[in-house]
């Protein structure tokens, strides 16, 4: 048993892996509407804008997804697979505001807590000022994969210009504590026997703007690549696209 432990410590120190691109085709995000606009519903556009990284997902989606509205170690794993399977949701204006209303049905508000709600939820992650992506990271390798200090996170345009966030939020409530606000149609599928899920969740907070002041997303920017990448490894990482229709 600890020459097991041994050899399976060794393997996390010593071996790398780049997980296979995941590219999604979407609207560009600077086309927004307002909430009396939303014609899609709120699961139809939360995978609208969903991107999976890392390991194989089942059925093309992950472990289980939780709702972003109910909260205002090695180099890689064992056989060189990327440690992290990562849901990433750019957080579109129109998907902001259907997903605020979709909780606010939910928790059966009032209009008057609807309305106090999204002026705590655009305060909580300054909405006006930041470029937000919704991440869920899960392992089911050693938990100390989920230790953002291991990792350079950073998004990048076909321009090459690259931001790293300005905020990062871990949000504290577990996957379990949010039974009762996971999206409807995501259900958690059955995990494989005896393997534990190590799960973190975070909202990453980029700039808008450059430091120029022009915005970061424009009717010129043909993709947006969020980037997860080993601090002491380049060759460990995994990225996801977002590609704007032109």
């Amino acid at each position: 048993m600890v020459f097991c432990s041994l050899t399976l410590s060794l393997l996390l120190l010593t071996s790398c892996a780049t997980a296979p691109s995941y590219r999604k085709y979407v609207d560009p995000v600077f086309d927004s509407k307002s909430s009396a606009q939303i014609e899609e519903s709120f699961p139809d556009l939360w995978e609208k804008w969903t991107l999976y990284l890392g390991v194989a997902t089942q059925g093309g989606r992950p472990w289980q997804l939780s709702n972003p509205f109910a909260m205002g170690g090695g180099r890689s794993g064992p056989s060189g697979e990327f440690p992290l399977q990562i849901t990433a949701t750019l957080m579109d204006s129109s998907l902001i505001e259907a997903g605020l209303q979709h909780y606010a049905t939910l928790v059966k508000m009032t209009p008057e807590e609807q309305t106090a709600y999204r002026s705590g939820y655009f305060q909580r992650y300054d909405v006006e000022n930041h470029l937000l992506i919704w991440c869920e990271l899960s392992t089911i390798w050693a938990e100390l994969h989920l230790d953002l200090d291991r990792w350079i996170i950073f998004i990048e345009d076909d321009a090459m210009n690259r931001y790293e966030p300005v905020r990062v939020l871990e949000e504290s409530q577990s996957s379990r504590e949010m039974v009762m606000d996971r999206l409807p149609g995501f259900q958690p599928k059955q995990r494989r026997p005896r393997w534990e899920v190590h799960q973190k969740t975070l909202m990453l907070c980029f700039p808008k703007r450059d430091f120029l002041k022009n915005p970061v997303l424009s009717p010129n920017t043909k993709f947006l690549k969020l980037i997860f990448q080993l601090s002491d490894d380049e060759k460990t990482r995994a990225e996801g696209i977002w590609a704007f229709k032109q």
